[in-house]
Parts: structure tokens; sequence; C-alpha cells
């Protein structure tokens, strides 16, 4: 089996004027989902991420800088992801669309293949 990794990008406003019932209603469809994909041995892990505190680091002349981020004007942010294990592609994707982070038109779910290499394989091709 293959390992996927789901990322949940959403607009950095989307659930900001959500009322509280819709809000619970949201989080109880990741709830029933990610139960349901663990009892089926397809949900490796997955977190909410918050939406404060976050830090870019990038080079700068040659040196690590870091600085605050995402930004007001982002289109989108990482909300959260899961990692998940599926036979390809194909069981990845279908497993992607039943994903309750498309509940809006503004999120989207990028879907990448998790490397397998492993510390092991990396020492020994190193």
């Amino acid at each position: 089996m293959a390992q996927y990794m789901l990322l949940l990008h959403q607009d950095p406003a989307n659930m900001a004027d959500l009322p509280r019932e819709k809000m619970m209603e949201v989080v109880k469809r990741y709830y029933t989902w990610s139960s349901s994909m663990r009892e089926k041995g397809k949900l490796v892990g997955g977190e909410k991420l918050a939406a404060g505190g976050v830090r870019h680091v990038r080079v700068a002349n040659g040196k690590p800088v870091a600085s605050d981020g995402p930004y007001a004007e982002a289109k989108d942010v990482v909300s959260g992801y899961f990692t998940i294990e599926a036979m390809d592609a194909a069981e990845a994707e279908a497993i992607a669309k039943e994903c309750p982070h498309l509940w809006s038109a503004a999120n989207w779910i990028e879907l990448r293949p998790v490397d397998s290499m492993s510390v092991d394989q990396a020492k020994a091709s190193g």
C-alpha cells in the first residue's frame, strides 16, 4: 500500500462567519469520515492546523530568515491534512473525493503521494 497526503486548502476567512450550528455540523462530518477511514484501515493520521503563529522560513542572502505568514491577502491556506493508505492513485483520489473538506466550493484538496524512502534507504544511497 502506498501513502498519500491530503493537504486541505481553504480561504483564510472561510469559516469566520459560519454560525455555530453549521460549524458543529462540519466538525461532525470530519469526525465521522475520519472514523470511517480509520475503521477501513485507510487513515494513517491527520490534524487540523492552527490558524495563528505561522512562520515562513526562507533563504535570503544565503541565510535562513523567518517571517510571519500567511498574510491576509493570501488566496488560501493549508488548514489541515490527512495521511491515507491506498492501493494506487485512483483509490487515493476516490478517498479524497469523499473527504468532508469539500463541503465548500472554496475549499480544495491537494493530493500528494508520500515518497516511500525510509531513513535506512537514505543511508544506503548516501
